[in-house]
C-alpha cells in the first residue's frame, strides 16, 4: 500500500479517548492498548475503513478481526451468546479471553472483519484506554494486533511506531501493556472449543465450564486456508531471524531468549542474552515475550535460540506463539 500518512502519537488520556473516537468515526486507523497487546482499531460496520486496516497491516482479507466492545449489552448485540458463552462472558469480561459465537440476525458488524463466516469473535477489554475509546466511539472496533502482518506482535507504542507509522492515523500511547500474549479464543457453537490459547489460561476456563475444552479439528496452514479465528496461521508472530526451540546450547551467533536461572552452554559467546523470567515465573514471561522477541531481532543474530518453557497455565500461549514464530519462511 501506499504509505506517507502524518501518524500522530498522543498519550493516553481524555483528550486521545475524543481524538481515537473521531478518526474512528471518520474511518480513519487508531492504534491504543488493551491489557493483552496493543490493537491496530477500526470500526466494525465500516468495510472501507476495514479494507484500509488489511492493507495496512498487509493481512490476507480471509483472516477473520476481533470485535471489541465497551460492554456485555453492545456484545449482545453482535452476537448470540447461548449458556456456555455467557458463563464465560460472566466469569471472565472485560479480560483477555475472546468468544467466537454465531452473529445476530442483524449484526452491524461487516462481512469483511468476520472473513465471510457466520460467527463473529468478540471481546471486552478490561484495559482503561481501550475502555475510554469504546465508549467515547460508541460502538464495536475492530484490533488485531497493531503490526504489520506476521511480525512480533506490539506490547509498546514504540512497537507499533516502528511497523506502522506512516500507514496509520494515531497511536494513544498507554505505555506498556500488562498480560503480553493475545487473547485467550474460545469457540462456543456446539461443544466449547479452545481456538488460540492466550492471556486466560486453559486450566481457569475449564474450571468454570466444569469439562475439557476441545481442540479445533485443523489449523489454517498456508496463505490458502480460510482460519475459524484470528491468530490460527501457522506463521505468525515471527521475527526476521529464525528462531530455535527447546535449545539446550547456543551456537556461534545466536541470540539466547532464557527461562529460569539455568545456564546453557555456549550463552558467554551468544549475539544477545535477554531472559523471559529468571525465576521461571510464566505471567511475567508472557509480558516480555513480544518485545524481548523484538529487541534480540533488532541486533540481527543469526538465530534465536529458546529455552524449554513449561506448557503449564500460560506456558501453553507462550508456546503456541514461539512454535508459530519458528514456522518455516
Amino acid at each position: 500500500m501506499k504509505t506517507g500518512l502524518e501518524t500522530l502519537i498522543l498519550p493516553a488520556g481524555e483528550a486521545g479517548a475524543e481524538a481515537a473516537a473521531r478518526i474512528l468515526a471518520r474511518g480513519g486507523l487508531v492504534a491504543f492498548p488493551t491489557e493483552t497487546v496493543y490493537g491496530l482499531g477500526a470500526d466494525a460496520g465500516n468495510a472501507a475503513a476495514i479494507a484500509h486496516l488489511y492493507a495496512a497491516k498487509g493481512r490476507p482479507a480471509f483472516n477473520p478481526l476481533i470485535a471489541h466492545v465497551a460492554d456485555l449489552a453492545a456484545a449482545r448485540r453482535i452476537g448470540r451468546l447461548d449458556a456456555c458463552a455467557s458463563s464465560l462472558a460472566e466469569a471472565f469480561w472485560p479480560g483477555p479471553l475472546t468468544l467466537v459465537v454465531p452473529k445476530t440476525d442483524n449484526c452491524p458488524v461487516a462481512d469483511l472483519a468476520t472473513a465471510g463466516l457466520d460467527t463473529v469473535a468478540i471481546r471486552i477489554p478490561a484495559h482503561p484506554v481501550a475502555q475510554a475509546i469504546l465508549r467515547a466511539f460508541g460502538g464495536a472496533v475492530v484490533a488485531p494486533s497493531a503490526n504489520l502482518s506476521g511480525h512480533v506482535s506490539p506490547t509498546l507504542a514504540a512497537h507499533v511506531e516502528s511497523d506502522l507509522a506512516g500507514r496509520i492515523d494515531l497511536i494513544v500511547d498507554g505505555g506498556p501493556v500488562t498480560v503480553g500474549v493475545e487473547s485467550t479464543i474460545v469457540g462456543c457453537l456446539n461443544a466449547p472449543m479452545l481456538l488460540r490459547p492466550g492471556g486466560l489460561s486453559r486450566e481457569r476456563i475449564e474450571a468454570v465450564l466444569g469439562a475439557r475444552l476441545a481442540r479445533p479439528p485443523v489449523e489454517a496452514d498456508s496463505d490458502d486456508s480460510q482460519p475459524l479465528a484470528p491468530g490460527m496461521m501457522a506463521s505468525h508472530y515471527a521475527p526476521r531471524a529464525n528462531v530455535r526451540l527447546n535449545a539446550q546450547d547456543v551456537a556461534p551467533g545466536e541470540a539466547l531468549l532464557a527461562f529460569g536461572p539455568a545456564r546453557l552452554p555456549g550463552v558467554d559467546a551468544a549475539a544477545a542474552v535477554m531472559n523471559l523470567s529468571p525465576t521461571g515465573d510464566l505471567d511475567e514471561a508472557a509480558a516480555n515475550l513480544f518485545g524481548y522477541l523484538r529487541a534480540l531481532d533488532a541486533r540481527r543474530p543469526r538465530a534465536i535460540a529458546v529455552m524449554a518453557i513449561p506448557e503449564d497455565d500460560l506456558g501453553e500461549a507462550i508456546n503456541d506463539r514461539l512454535r508459530r514464530a519458528a514456522v518455516a519462511r
